[in-house]
């Protein structure tokens, strides 16, 4: 049998956008905002690796290892003050179907000023279907910080607080696991290219471990209305590490 239901995650896309910072492909540096909407589409695919710990019926723990492609969907809407984003993602990998949707809408206040500050809250919908199980996540979330734009860097930075609701459903019942956020996002524009880091820590209040979520990004945009996009994730739980890369054109409208 599984130990936790929420530690078999293995898509990259859990928790996938805690915090991102506003997509502005027609502006030469993060710092400057958009003067109207822009709204940006991204199917994205690519290679999933995971390592899960199971343990058996007589409580002997053996470790699975597995690799397998990941598909995803990433739209974003964006203006001068708010950014929406919605990522739907699918993958089979240790013997199960998981497909999940995670949407996020972020306000900026003041967004054409050096320093300012950002609220945020997402949902989170996940399934999994392990052979002879069924598992549905559900995690509500918010978060808060400062903003600060480094015009001569053109660097954006937004370290912030949040909490998370995370909510386990099986056949054997429910799980909570009620999380404080520690994250950092940093993103870098300047002309085409545009490169992001985004980290956050995960303190739970309801189990014993805490989770390390890294994820970077680089966009090359060939004009104003496409590009290529390359993404790399890193996401632990306990008795699971996953790791995995995806690509994909953007059009932006």
């Amino acid at each position: 049998m599984m130990i936790v239901p929420k530690r078999i995650v293995p898509s990259v896309a859990v928790l996938l956008a805690i915090s991102l910072p506003p997509f502005y492909a027609i502006a030469d540096d993060t710092t400057t905002p958009p003067k109207g909407n822009i709204f940006s589409v991204t199917p994205m695919i690519g290679w999933d690796h995971n390592e899960l710990q199971e343990r058996g019926p007589r409580g002997a723990v053996t470790t699975k290892s597995d690799a397998a492609p990941e598909y995803g969907l990433f739209a974003i809407f964006a203006n001068p003050n708010f950014v929406l984003n919605n990522f739907l993602f699918y993958s089979r990998i240790n013997e199960s179907d998981v497909w999940g949707n995670l949407f996020f809408a972020n306000y900026y206040a003041k967004a054409d000023i050096p320093v300012t500050w950002n609220v945020g809250a997402g949902y989170l919908y996940h399934q999994i279907n392990p052979p002879a199980e069924f598992i549905e996540v559900k995690v509500p979330m918010v978060k808060a910080g400062p903003v600060f734009r480094i015009r001569t860097l053109h660097l954006f930075m937004n370290p912030y607080l949040g909490f998370a609701w995370e909510r386990v459903s099986t056949e054997h019942g429910d799980q909570p696991d009620n999380s404080y956020l520690y994250g950092l996002t940093m993103n870098w524009r300047w002309r085409m290219m545009e490169a992001g880091v985004n980290y956050y820590y995960q303190d739970s209040q309801d189990i014993e471990d805490d989770f390390n979520v890294l994820r970077a990004r680089f966009n090359l945009f060939l004009n104003k209305s496409f590009g290529i996009a390359t993404r790399v994730d890193y996401m632990e739980h306990s008795f699971t590490k996953d790791k995995s890369i995806l690509f994909g054109p953007i059009w932006v409208f």
